[in-house]
């Protein structure tokens, strides 16, 4: 694979809507830590960050973080999933396989069925009953439905977004994100939620036999609350500030309490997403008489916001193997977390990648797992 230069810019290929959408929704939501990790680099990248911004932001060494860019330039949205494949050889010919494939993908009351969806078992039973393969266990049939790229997956509506100010927007984050000497303050902002009181799954250690353990039954009897969320862009410092509802008035209050941390006489840029709470005439108004800019990201494409590298992470480092029983630890347990990340990314020393050198330049070293 070729290398790059540690002192060359790369930059991801221009995205998609639809590619911003699906990444924001991986860094989010994902559960596998090495496609969130992918995802946040991309996504990171296209907002128009560089590796040595990017870096520090999911722990990565420069370098590692240009491999990425470089494989999804080439890959695409295939490459954010790790590459585990199955071991064995295979029983049947690329004929049959393409024969399978067919039939998963085909509608089944078009072929006479009198049901509208495939399982594995009712495919099994069809591929023997039109002569594809005289005999195939559902594992096998799963394999060469994974070789293929086919899954299993729900029906979805999908978003398109016509801002006729698509490629304007876009354009004006990117100068803001872009900036490397004596950049202006730009925050960016939004909300997570609605979290609810409830017993939150996650991973951990724990003895062979004995993991830990979190209630299954609860009761929502509290409601639900939002964590309010900004981000220094070029500092990466984050704060958060708990609320218990969606509206203008709050978040104008969180925007003066941000806007409060700068001198006043300086232009302060709030990248934020379309939301009609967000864009209220008194915020508008308080906007324009304390010289912050408010910069929008395209309607349906909230991707563009860079905070939105930040919001999943935060939320697992808060929620993850919890089970709180009220707001007030709820609320300390995401400052925790805001302030865990914000020293971190200020020593950005991880031992992996090496130490810093005496001119700060950042010593690269393979970890152990990538030397052979």
């Amino acid at each position: 694979m070729e290398r790059h230069s540690p002192n060359m810019v790369i930059s991801v290929r221009r995205i998609t809507n639809e590619e911003g959408n699906k990444l924001r929704r991986i860094v989010r939501h994902g559960r596998e830590p090495v496609e969130v990790r992918r995802a946040q680099v991309i996504l990171a990248s296209a907002q128009g960050f560089t590796p040595p911004n990017i870096s520090p932001i999911v722990g990565m060494s420069e370098g590692y973080v240009r491999e990425i860019i470089h494989n999804f330039n080439e890959e695409g949205m295939a490459m954010l999933k790790p590459n585990w494949k199955p071991g064995g050889n295979w029983k049947f010919t690329n004929k049959q396989k393409e024969q399978l494939v067919a039939l998963a993908t085909s509608r089944p009351k078009d072929l006479g069925l009198p049901f509208s969806q495939w399982s594995l078992s009712r495919l099994r039973e069809a591929a023997m009953k039109q002569g594809i393969v005289d005999s195939i266990c559902i594992e096998w049939l799963r394999v060469i439905l994974d070789e293929a790229a086919v899954s299993y997956q729900s029906i979805k509506t999908w978003k398109e977004s016509k801002d006729p100010e698509f490629e304007e927007k876009r354009k004006r984050i990117e100068e803001l994100t872009r900036q490397k000497h004596n950049p202006p303050v730009v925050l960016s902002m939004d909300e997570i939620g609605p979290i609810s009181l409830k017993p939150h799954g996650g991973k951990g250690w724990f003895r062979e036999k004995k993991p830990g353990r979190i209630p299954a039954t609860y009761k929502r009897l509290k409601g639900i609350r939002l964590e309010y969320m900004c981000v220094n862009v070029f500092h990466k410092q984050m704060s958060v500030w708990q609320q218990k509802y969606k509206g203008g008035k709050p978040w104008l209050e969180f925007l003066k309490r941000e806007r409060a941390k700068y001198p006043e006489k300086q232009d302060v840029f709030v990248i934020q997403d379309g939301l009609s709470a967000h864009w209220t005439p008194d915020i508008r108004a308080w906007a324009a008489a304390s010289r912050t800019i408010l910069v929008p990201t395209a309607t349906n494409a909230s991707w563009m916001n860079p905070i939105e590298c930040y919001g999943g992470d935060i939320q697992r480092l808060a929620l993850d193997g919890t089970n709180y029983d009220n707001w007030s630890d709820v609320g300390k347990a995401f400052r925790r977390a805001a302030t865990y990340r914000n020293r971190e990314r200020s020593s950005c020393d991880n031992p992996i990648w090496g130490p810093k050198r005496n001119d700060g330049r950042r010593k690269f070293r393979r970890p152990v797992w990538m030397r052979h």
